[in-house]
């Protein structure tokens, strides 16, 4: 959910020093390449808003100034209700396996949607795994050993268990 997670993007701490920042600088650099690439090079363009997108301080404020009007949103807050995952989950069709570590600097760890999927009441086949630590991405390199097992990382593990689980369990 886009809207719920945002704004801790933007909080002070490690994820505006560590992430936002950074993510924004490459940002700004992306809307001025497309101001060149599509408007002429025309800081008055009417595609986008070019001085809110390269003055925005925090990802929403550059969403609303770039994304948006691009993409025929109204500001950020219409393309998070529009495009985010979670208002579809309910009509995925297949089999699905969510992978979220609860330190995830880009997610609200409080948010998990499990009563969406039909192991707790919901229409989604899918199966929601929630690790302790990992942040955005780095369960996939969690290496885990064993006497018995060679190393492997722990995201890839679980995806191919879980498709495992399904090829053998579907119809």
């Amino acid at each position: 959910d886009c809207e719920r997670n945002a704004p801790g993007l933007a909080a002070p701490g490690i994820n505006r020093m560590a992430y936002t920042n950074s993510m924004l600088a490459n940002m700004k650099n992306k809307a001025k390449v497309k101001l060149e690439q599509f408007c002429g090079g025309d800081e008055e363009t009417n595609v986008f808003d070019f001085k809110g997108a390269v003055n925005a301080k925090t990802v929403i404020e550059f969403e609303t100034a770039f994304i948006a009007p691009i993409h025929g949103f109204e500001d950020a807050y219409d393309y998070y209700r529009k495009t985010s995952s979670v208002y579809f989950l309910e009509n995925v069709a297949v089999p699905l396996l969510i992978l979220n570590a609860k330190d995830d600097p880009f997610m609200d760890p409080s948010f998990f949607p499990v009563e969406k999927t039909t192991e707790f009441g919901g229409k989604a086949p899918a199966k929601m795994v929630q690790s302790e630590y990992g942040g955005h991405c780095g369960f996939l390199f969690n290496v885990v050993e064993s006497s018995e097992i060679p190393k492997y990382t722990w995201g890839p593990a679980e995806m191919s268990r879980f498709i495992r689980h399904v090829m053998t369990y579907s119809p």
